[in-house]
C-alpha cells in the first residue's frame, strides 16, 4: 500500500450501513472528467481490484453496476446531502414513526420535540386523510409520501382516535430522530434501544447507560433491531463500553492484510442481552458479532441481515462524493459475517415474543402485554407486531406463539393429532386445532385468554373496547 493510500484511507470516514436504511443514488450527468476520476478512486480502493477491463463503462451508474457491490456508490452534491441526513437520521416531515395493521396506518411513536408533538397527535391514532385525500387501503410507504413535503409547509391531518374524528394542521420542519432511546424496567433490567450508528450516538449511549447504572441497573437489554449501521468508530467506541481490552473486528483489506481494530474500554459485571433481526446489518453486526464472541452479550432474535464490508467516503475532484467497498470483517472470533449473518444464541421470531425473551433471561419476571390500534406495548416498550391478536365479537384470541411467550411456556405442536401443547411446569393445555378456543386467520393460530386463564396461575386478562391487556408472572 502506498503512502498517499494508506494516508487517504486513514483521514476517510469508515462507514457501515446497508441500503434499506439509506436508498440508492442514480448519477445522472455525470461529465467524462468525474466518471474518469471515479474510474481510478474505484481502481485504487476497491475491495475487488478492478481494472480497465472491469470498469469499461463510459456512464457513471453502469461502470459502478459493473462491480456488482450494491454498497459502493456515486453521489452529486444533492444526493451526499441527503444520504448525510438519513445516516445522521434527521429529515423534513412531521414527526411520526408509522405501522400498519388490516389495511389502517396508525401513529407508532410521536418523535419528542416534532411539530407532530406540539400539535397533539398521539401514538395509537389511525390516519384517515391527508390534505382532504382519504389514505385508507394506502400503504405505510404510500402514506409517508402523502406526509413528506418541504419544510415550511403544512398538513392538515385527520385521524380518528377512541371513535373521535380529529384534524391537525401540521407544519412540516427539520426533524431530528432520537438514536437512543432507555428506560428501567421490572427488577432493575435495563432497557436501551439504538436505532442507528451516528455521529453522536456513542456518546448518547454513554449517558443513558450510566444514568441506568446510577439507578441500580441489574441487567441490560440491549436493542438493535432494524438497526441498519452506520459509522464504524461509532460501534467501535460503543463496544468499549463493554469490553476492557480486545477488537472490534478483522478488517481485511483488498490484499488480504488483517487491520484489526482495537478496543480499550471497560467491563461490566451485569448480564447483556441483545436483540437483533434480519434487518440488523453492518455496524450492528459489528458490535453485536464482538460482543457475543467475548462472551459480553448473549444475543436473542433472529438471523442478521449479513452485511460485512465496510465502505470509505472519498471527495471526488471534479465533483460528488465516493462511497467505495475497502475492507471486508470478520468477527474477533474470525466468523465470516457478509452474506451469512450472525445467529442469536436464542433464535425468537416475532417482535413482542424477542422482547419477552430477552427480559426474561436477563432475570425479568411480571410480563404486562396491552395490544391497541395495531400496537403492542409490553413493559411499557411500544413495538409493531400486526395481527398479533384477534376479537370475535365479546371474546379475545392471542396468538398461540405469543401466549406461550407471555406464560414462559413451552410450546409444541402433534402434526399428527393436529393439536398444540403448552406446558409450563406442572401445568398442562392441549387443544386441537378444531377446538372452539382456537381462531386460526391468515395462517396464524389464535387462543381465547379465557382459557389460558382458566388453565394457567398467574395469568389475568382485561379488556376494554379495543384495548387488550394480559399480565403473567414467570
Amino acid at each position: 500500500m502506498n503512502y498517499f493510500r494508506k494516508f487517504r484511507l486513514t483521514l476517510a470516514l469508515l462507514l457501515s450501513v446497508a441500503l434499506f436504511a439509506i436508498g440508492s443514488p442514480i448519477a445522472l450527468g455525470a461529465s467524462a472528467e468525474q466518471v474518469q476520476e471515479v474510474r481510478d478512486l474505484l481502481e485504487q480502493y476497491h475491495l475487488s481490484k478492478p481494472d480497465d477491463t472491469v470498469l469499461s463503462g463510459t456512464e457513471m451508474d453502469k461502470m459502478v453496476e459493473s462491480l456488482h457491490d450494491p454498497y459502493t456508490q456515486y453521489f452529486d452534491d444533492e444526493q451526499w446531502s441527503s444520504f448525510n441526513s438519513a445516516l445522521e437520521q434527521t429529515f423534513v416531515g412531521i414527526g411520526i414513526v408509522i405501522s400498519e395493521e388490516k389495511g389502517i396506518v396508525y401513529v407508532q411513536e410521536v418523535i419528542a420535540g416534532s411539530p407532530a408533538e406540539a400539535s397533539g397527535l398521539q401514538a395509537g391514532d389511525a390516519l384517515a386523510a391527508a390534505d382532504g385525500k382519504s389514505l385508507k387501503g394506502l400503504s405505510s410507504a404510500d402514506v409517508q409520501k402523502e406526509l413528506r413535503g418541504v419544510e415550511g409547509t403544512s398538513v392538515k391531518l385527520t385521524v380518528n382516535r377512541g371513535g373521535k374524528t380529529l384534524s391537525f394542521i401540521i407544519t412540516r420542519r427539520a426533524v431530528q430522530l432520537p438514536a437512543v432511546a432507555a428506560r428501567m424496567l421490572d427488577n432493575n433490567i435495563g432497557y436501551l434501544s439504538l436505532s442507528g450508528f451516528s455521529s453522536n450516538s456513542g456518546n448518547e449511549v454513554k449517558t443513558e447507560l450510566e444514568k441506568l447504572e446510577k439507578n441500580g441497573l441489574s441487567a441490560l437489554v440491549f436493542d438493535l433491531r432494524n438497526n441498519g449501521g452506520g459509522y464504524v468508530n461509532a460501534a467501535q467506541f460503543i463496544a468499549g463500553l463493554f469490553i476492557e481490552k480486545g477488537i472490534l473486528a478483522h478488517m481485511k483489506d483488498r490484499d488480504g492484510i488483517d487491520h484489526p481494530l482495537e478496543v480499550n474500554g471497560s467491563k461490566k459485571t451485569y448480564p447483556v442481552i441483545m436483540l437483533v433481526n434480519e434487518n440488523s446489518a453492518s455496524a450492528s453486526e459489528l458490535l453485536s458479532g464482538a460482543l457475543q464472541d467475548y462472551g459480553v452479550a448473549k444475543l436473542v432474535g433472529t438471523k442478521t441481515y449479513g452485511k460485512g464490508v465496510v465502505q470509505s467516503i472519498l471527495s471526488v475532484k471534479s465533483g460528488g462524493v465516493l462511497k467505495v467497498t475497502v475492507q471486508e470483517y470478520y468477527t474477533p472470533a474470525g466468523r465470516k459475517v457478509d452474506k451469512v449473518g450472525l445467529t442469536p444464541n436464542v433464535v425468537v421470531n416475532g417482535a413482542a415474543e424477542q422482547f419477552i425473551n430477552a427480559y426474561r433471561l436477563a432475570g425479568g419476571q411480571k410480563v404486562t402485554v396491552t395490544t391497541a390500534s395495531g400496537l403492542i406495548t409490553v413493559n411499557g416498550v411500544r413495538m409493531a407486531e400486526p395481527g398479533i391478536t384477534l376479537q370475535d365479537k365479546s371474546v379475545w384470541y392471542v396468538n398461540i406463539k405469543l401466549a406461550a411467550s407471555i406464560l414462559g411456556a413451552k410450546l409444541t405442536y402433534d402434526t399428527k393429532n393436529h393439536e398444540y401443547t403448552l406446558s409450563k411446569g406442572t401445568q398442562l393445555q392441549t387443544i386441537k386445532t378444531n377446538d372452539s378456543h382456537l381462531r386460526i386467520k391468515d395462517g396464524q393460530s389464535n387462543i381465547d385468554v379465557r382459557l389460558l386463564m382458566k388453565k394457567f396461575a398467574g395469568f389475568s386478562f382485561s379488556s376494554n373496547g379495543e384495548t387488550l391487556k394480559m399480565v403473567a408472572s414467570k
